[in-house]
């Protein structure tokens, strides 16, 4: 995660680059390779930075249907971002077959060619993976969001499909927003503020359950502290209406992630109050609009199953 909104930033790879850098031809092979009349599964297989990408993708048994006439949008981490997710070869040679199928296949969407220039204009665009779950895409003429990740502004479009140069490897979220809160124990109070807080309508536990989506501005330990809670069980003694609507005004009824969000931009939370966001600085803020307060942003962009997570220093409203 990172612990700013980035400024806009402009990455264009020209094509010829693109081919030597991301999937550039073996050293061996003498003829090179033809992209354009060449399949999917040859290209990775015929790439100097596609063996860790293309390792998973034999062991998954998927090598003859990227060879096939069938269409596919395929992002593709060559093998320096897959080893700097966690990903190396090592890693790779141990997954059994299914493991590998899964991972090739959250990575790839069946059925269309979908280059870059069709994510243009799109906010968090639902698109349901291979494998059946779902990534997110948001675009402008110079950038493309996956999942909260930029990919390279590159792609290959091959015969029988396109590859789309990622920067990470693409994984399903595992947990959804309240299992975030109650794993992560920077986010202690907040977790039995949420076990206290009044269950009426609903319960809150459910709501960050199953609820979906919300961007989810979670106020850390030290937010809590500086309100005079030594411990979270200190947070007992504090009116359980109050809990949960500091909660609800946290909580934005959206998927965001941070390049969705631009300065001076306002959003509703479901409290029903304007939650003001600040991005000129060097750290992003968030208030209430027309408090007095301000919440620096901590860190950004956790994809939960249900929504996003983003660390706040301060409560909000308080």
């Amino acid at each position: 995660m990172k612990n700013i909104f980035e400024k806009r930033r402009f990455y264009i790879v020209p094509a010829a680059l693109f081919i030597l850098s991301i999937w550039a031809c073996n050293k061996s092979s003498t003829s090179g390779v033809n992209a354009q009349t060449s399949t999917l599964a040859y290209v990775l297989a015929n790439g100097s930075n596609t063996t860790i990408f293309n390792a998973a993708v034999v062991k998954a048994g998927l090598d003859t249907t990227f060879n096939s006439s069938s269409l596919f949008t395929l992002f593709v981490p060559n093998d320096q971002a897959c080893t700097g997710s966690g990903f190396t070869q090592t890693v790779i040679d141990g997954f059994t077959r299914d493991q590998a199928r899964e991972w090739v296949l959250y990575q790839t969407y069946a059925g269309a060619v979908l280059p870059l220039e069709s994510f243009i204009g799109k906010t968090e665009q639902k698109l349901v993976m291979a494998d059946g779950d779902s990534i997110f895409v948001s675009g402008d003429s110079n950038r493309t969001f996956v999942n909260g990740l930029q990919m390279l502004n590159s792609e290959l479009t091959t015969s029988n499909g396109v590859m789309i140069a990622s920067q990470n490897v693409l994984l399903p979220p595992q947990q959804n927003l309240l299992q975030w809160v109650s794993s992560d124990t920077s986010l202690s109070f907040l977790n039995e503020a949420i076990t206290l807080a009044t269950p009426t309508p609903d319960s809150l536990s459910t709501l960050l359950s199953t609820g979906s989506p919300f961007l989810f501005l979670a106020p850390v330990n030290d937010a809590f502290r500086k309100l005079g809670y030594n411990s979270p069980a200190d947070l007992g003694v504090a009116n359980p209406d109050s809990l949960r609507s500091m909660i609800l005004l946290s909580l934005i009824p959206r998927r965001l992630f941070s390049y969705d969000i631009s300065d001076s931009s306002t959003y509703t939370s479901v409290s029903d109050s304007t939650l003001l966001f600040t991005i000129s600085g060097i750290q992003a803020k968030v208030q209430v609009q027309g408090g007095p307060f301000s919440s620096n942003v901590l860190t950004i962009n956790t994809m939960a199953i249900n929504g996003v997570l983003f660390k706040i220093d301060e409560v909000l409203g308080r």
